[in-house]
């Protein structure tokens, strides 16, 4: 009997409805109220954020409850779906809070493509390595581009990205265990990268159970690359931003010459039109 190929899911389809669940969205959560404290200590001063990357909601639900009007993108439909969630059971330290003054707005648009259908805004965010989703250096121009068009001058832009060393060495634990509930789900994450092409590939497997005795198999492939820092900072300048700082994992000043970090915060700010 031949082997049976599992099902390969596009990504994030099948994935969403757990992403939360397996602490997937951590890092969102913990990053982008300190994004929003980060752009206040410079001087910000503002209400209306776009969430770059929304994926589940976790930080655009976060920064609603701050009193920002909160603009919320992904391609994701699915991922999507369970940002409206959210909204109708989102808990803190196990209990339920009270409603935000005023839900975000959640688009589902290619980043690349960028438009905000309420005017400017006064802040861009993208926490987790949304960037490094961007498959090439014209994509990533691109945005910064269109995120440049939607800001209003001098307004900030942040966002982190994994390092080319931080990518490798997230890949050097080939295969990890994510989530395991002991009873019926099981995310394996299985990780490989190419120093030839920059780029990390992870083939998340989901095994649910589906009935008493039934299991079922989905796989999705998930792709990242990574780019000198350097390059992000020459890009950031030549799309019309002033780059007023680049910092560490742990937000303090990093010299991407001389240090080596995991993973890199980009402060830009929109430079007024010439």
């Amino acid at each position: 009997m031949s082997e049976q190929i599992p099902f390969q899911a596009p990504p994030y389809s099948r994935l969403a409805a757990i992403y939360d669940r397996a602490g997937l969205s951590a890092y969102a959560r913990q990053q982008a109220p300190r994004y929003l404290e980060l752009a206040q200590s410079l001087g910000w001063a503002g209400r209306r954020v776009l969430d770059l990357g929304c994926g589940t909601g976790v930080s655009a639900w976060l920064l609603a409850r701050q009193g920002m009007r909160v603009f919320g993108l992904d391609t994701s439909a699915e991922m999507l779906a369970q940002a409206a969630v959210q909204g109708q059971t989102f808990v803190e330290g196990g209990e339920v809070v009270a409603d935000v003054y005023e839900m975000p707005a959640f688009l589902q648009m290619d980043i690349r493509h960028l438009e905000v259908p309420a005017g400017p805004v006064d802040l861009a965010l993208a926490a987790g390595g949304v960037l490094n989703a961007m498959s090439s250096l014209r994509d990533l121009e691109q945005v910064f581009g269109r995120v440049r068009g939607a800001l209003e001058d001098d307004r900030l832009f942040i966002f982190d990205m994994l390092t080319i060393g931080g990518l490798a060495a997230s890949a050097a634990q080939s295969d990890r265990v994510i989530f395991d509930n002991g009873s019926d789900l099981l995310l394996i994450a299985r990780s490989h990268f190419s120093y030839e092409t920059q780029r990390r590939t992870v083939r998340y497997t989901i095994f649910a159970q589906q009935g008493n005795l039934t299991w079922g198999r989905t796989d999705e492939l998930h792709a990242e690359r990574g780019y000198p820092v350097q390059g992000v900072v020459a890009l950031l300048e030549r799309t019309g931003f002033a780059v007023l700082a680049v910092l560490g994992a742990d937000l303090e000043p990093f010299d991407a010459q001389e240090e080596t970090s995991d993973r890199a915060v980009f402060i830009a700010a929109r430079q007024p039109q010439a």
